[in-house]
């Protein structure tokens, strides 16, 4: 087969070569000895009948027609590589949403799989919450405290403090009114006195 397919291709150009050399024959033997000087066109000398029919043609008459049919044909050729390059635009948009997509669902099951548990410090100690037994100790120092320091308005604050945690509204109300007795202008006690109002009207 690779023998037979170079042999094919060289028979067929040998058929060629004798079908233009009869063609030539005439125009062979009618040259003289002077005619068979080659001149600066080769193509010439070889296709006459080509040249001579390309010259026939009127091209002056064709040129507006020749011109228009150029321009229709790059504005062809122009709309055809912008829409390749469109095609190619959106292909591309298409594979990068595609890609940050798979980027994001990778990210986002890395993420799943991180434990999420705290790890509390060595040198920090977890605080418990303190028992009834403990607020009712608090309450007590308190009281001694105010006892010895009467007007002490951080003392009244603490101990209102301390009964909201309790539970305790009344108590909580006396304290801060006692507070803000001695120190009508505490800006936090105020504001803590009067949330706490706006909290026993709605229970009432």
């Amino acid at each position: 087969m690779f023998i037979i397919t170079p042999l094919i291709f060289i028979g067929i150009s040998v058929i060629g070569m004798a079908v233009i050399v009869s063609r030539k024959m005439s125009y062979l033997r009618k040259l003289s000895p002077e005619s068979n000087e080659v001149s600066d066109n080769i193509f010439k000398d070889f296709f006459p009948e080509l040249i001579a029919w390309f010259n026939q043609i009127p091209w002056h008459q064709y040129r507006q027609v020749t011109l228009q049919e150029i321009e229709k044909g790059l504005r062809w050729m122009r709309l055809v590589f912008l829409k390749i390059d469109h095609a190619s635009a959106r292909l591309i948009q298409k594979v990068r949403h595609s890609h940050l997509s798979t980027q994001l669902e990778h990210t986002a099951s890395i993420q799943s799989d991180i434990s999420t548990e705290v790890i509390v410090p060595e040198h920090m100690e977890i605080v418990a919450e303190p028992t009834p037994e403990d607020l009712k100790a608090q309450e007590q120092q308190l009281i001694i405290e105010i006892a010895q320091d009467p007007k002490n308005v951080n003392l009244y604050e603490k101990l209102g403090d301390l009964y909201l945690k309790m539970d305790i509204i009344p108590d909580a109300k006396e304290a801060y009114e006692a507070g803000l007795g001695f120190n009508p202008d505490n800006q936090t006690l105020a504001r803590k006195y009067s949330v706490l109002l706006k909290k026993t009207d709605t229970i009432k």
